[in-house]
């Protein structure tokens, strides 16, 4: 045994404080680490909290107020051609820019010319699923979604009810469409007809945007009078991003979950 005031002893004492140190310090960045992930995408997760109607757009929230919010979801990246879940933590989820992939050809596909009806000419491997629990049920399921619209890439979020058939609210956040025309996209008056609708119907999509007036009214979302190439574009992406290409296969996939 080692005397209480040799080297030796001075020596075990420094190592082992300094290894207790370094575990203190690695579990905090294990634990925080999504934390500070959150932290780094706060007007993002803003956008995701407005689209899942955990926030109103007018809510003045604090940066500290949206990352609680947020971490309320269960953040997953998507695998697209299995609609499996990428087995990722949830930094990786959270560090994951699928814009930035948009222009990896390693991290995209090239999607063909018959299905790429939103002119998005590739299309990430993957991408980020917002999922809300209620009573460990599925009560939403946030989308992110682009595509072209007139002028610009449009970007927003499509959210799914629970039973996955049925719209519970749409946003979109970023554009670069006609100003008093096109942008009407994010006229609060437009995007509350979305609530209720019906994407869905016996797992085949059906709902459209400015489509023809005969569609049955809980499938179709109004025209935008003076914005018809915008109103088609967001048509377009969301047929795309709700379909066999995008979406699809997870869709089809979580539906079967109990």
């Amino acid at each position: 045994m080692l005397e209480r005031d040799s080297v030796g002893h001075a020596l075990l004492v420094a190592t082992s404080v300094a290894l207790a140190c370094s575990l203190v310090v690695s579990a905090a960045v294990y634990w925080l680490r999504p934390i500070q992930v959150a932290y780094r995408s706060v007007e993002q997760n803003r956008a995701v909290l407005v689209a899942a109607g955990l926030a109103q757009p007018q809510d003045l929230l604090d940066d500290a107020a949206v990352v609680e919010r947020f971490l309320a979801l269960e953040s997953r990246l998507v695998d697209l051609d299995s609609g499996r879940f990428v087995n990722a933590d949830v930094s990786v989820v959270g560090a994951y820019d699928y814009r930035a992939a948009m222009d990896d050809p390693e991290r995209t596909r090239a999607i063909a010319p018959p299905r790429d009806i939103a002119q998005l000419g590739r299309r990430p491997l993957a991408m980020p699923v917002y999922l809300q629990y209620q009573n460990g049920r599925l009560d939403r399921a946030v989308l992110p979604v682009y595509g072209r619209g007139m002028w610009s890439t449009i970007h927003g979020y499509i959210v799914l009810r629970g039973d996955l058939q049925t719209i519970a609210s749409a946003s979109f956040y970023e554009h670069g469409e006609t100003p008093g025309i096109g942008d009407r996209i994010q006229n609060p008056e437009w995007l509350a007809q979305w609530a209720g609708k019906r994407a869905f119907r016996d797992d085949t999509l059906v709902l459209r945007v400015g489509g023809a007036v005969t569609a049955p009214a809980e499938e179709r979302i109004d025209a935008i009078t003076g914005a018809t190439v915008t109103v088609v574009g967001v048509d377009q992406l969301v047929r795309y991003w709700l379909g066999d290409d995008a979406y699809g296969p997870f869709l089809a996939a979580l539906r079967r979950e109990p």
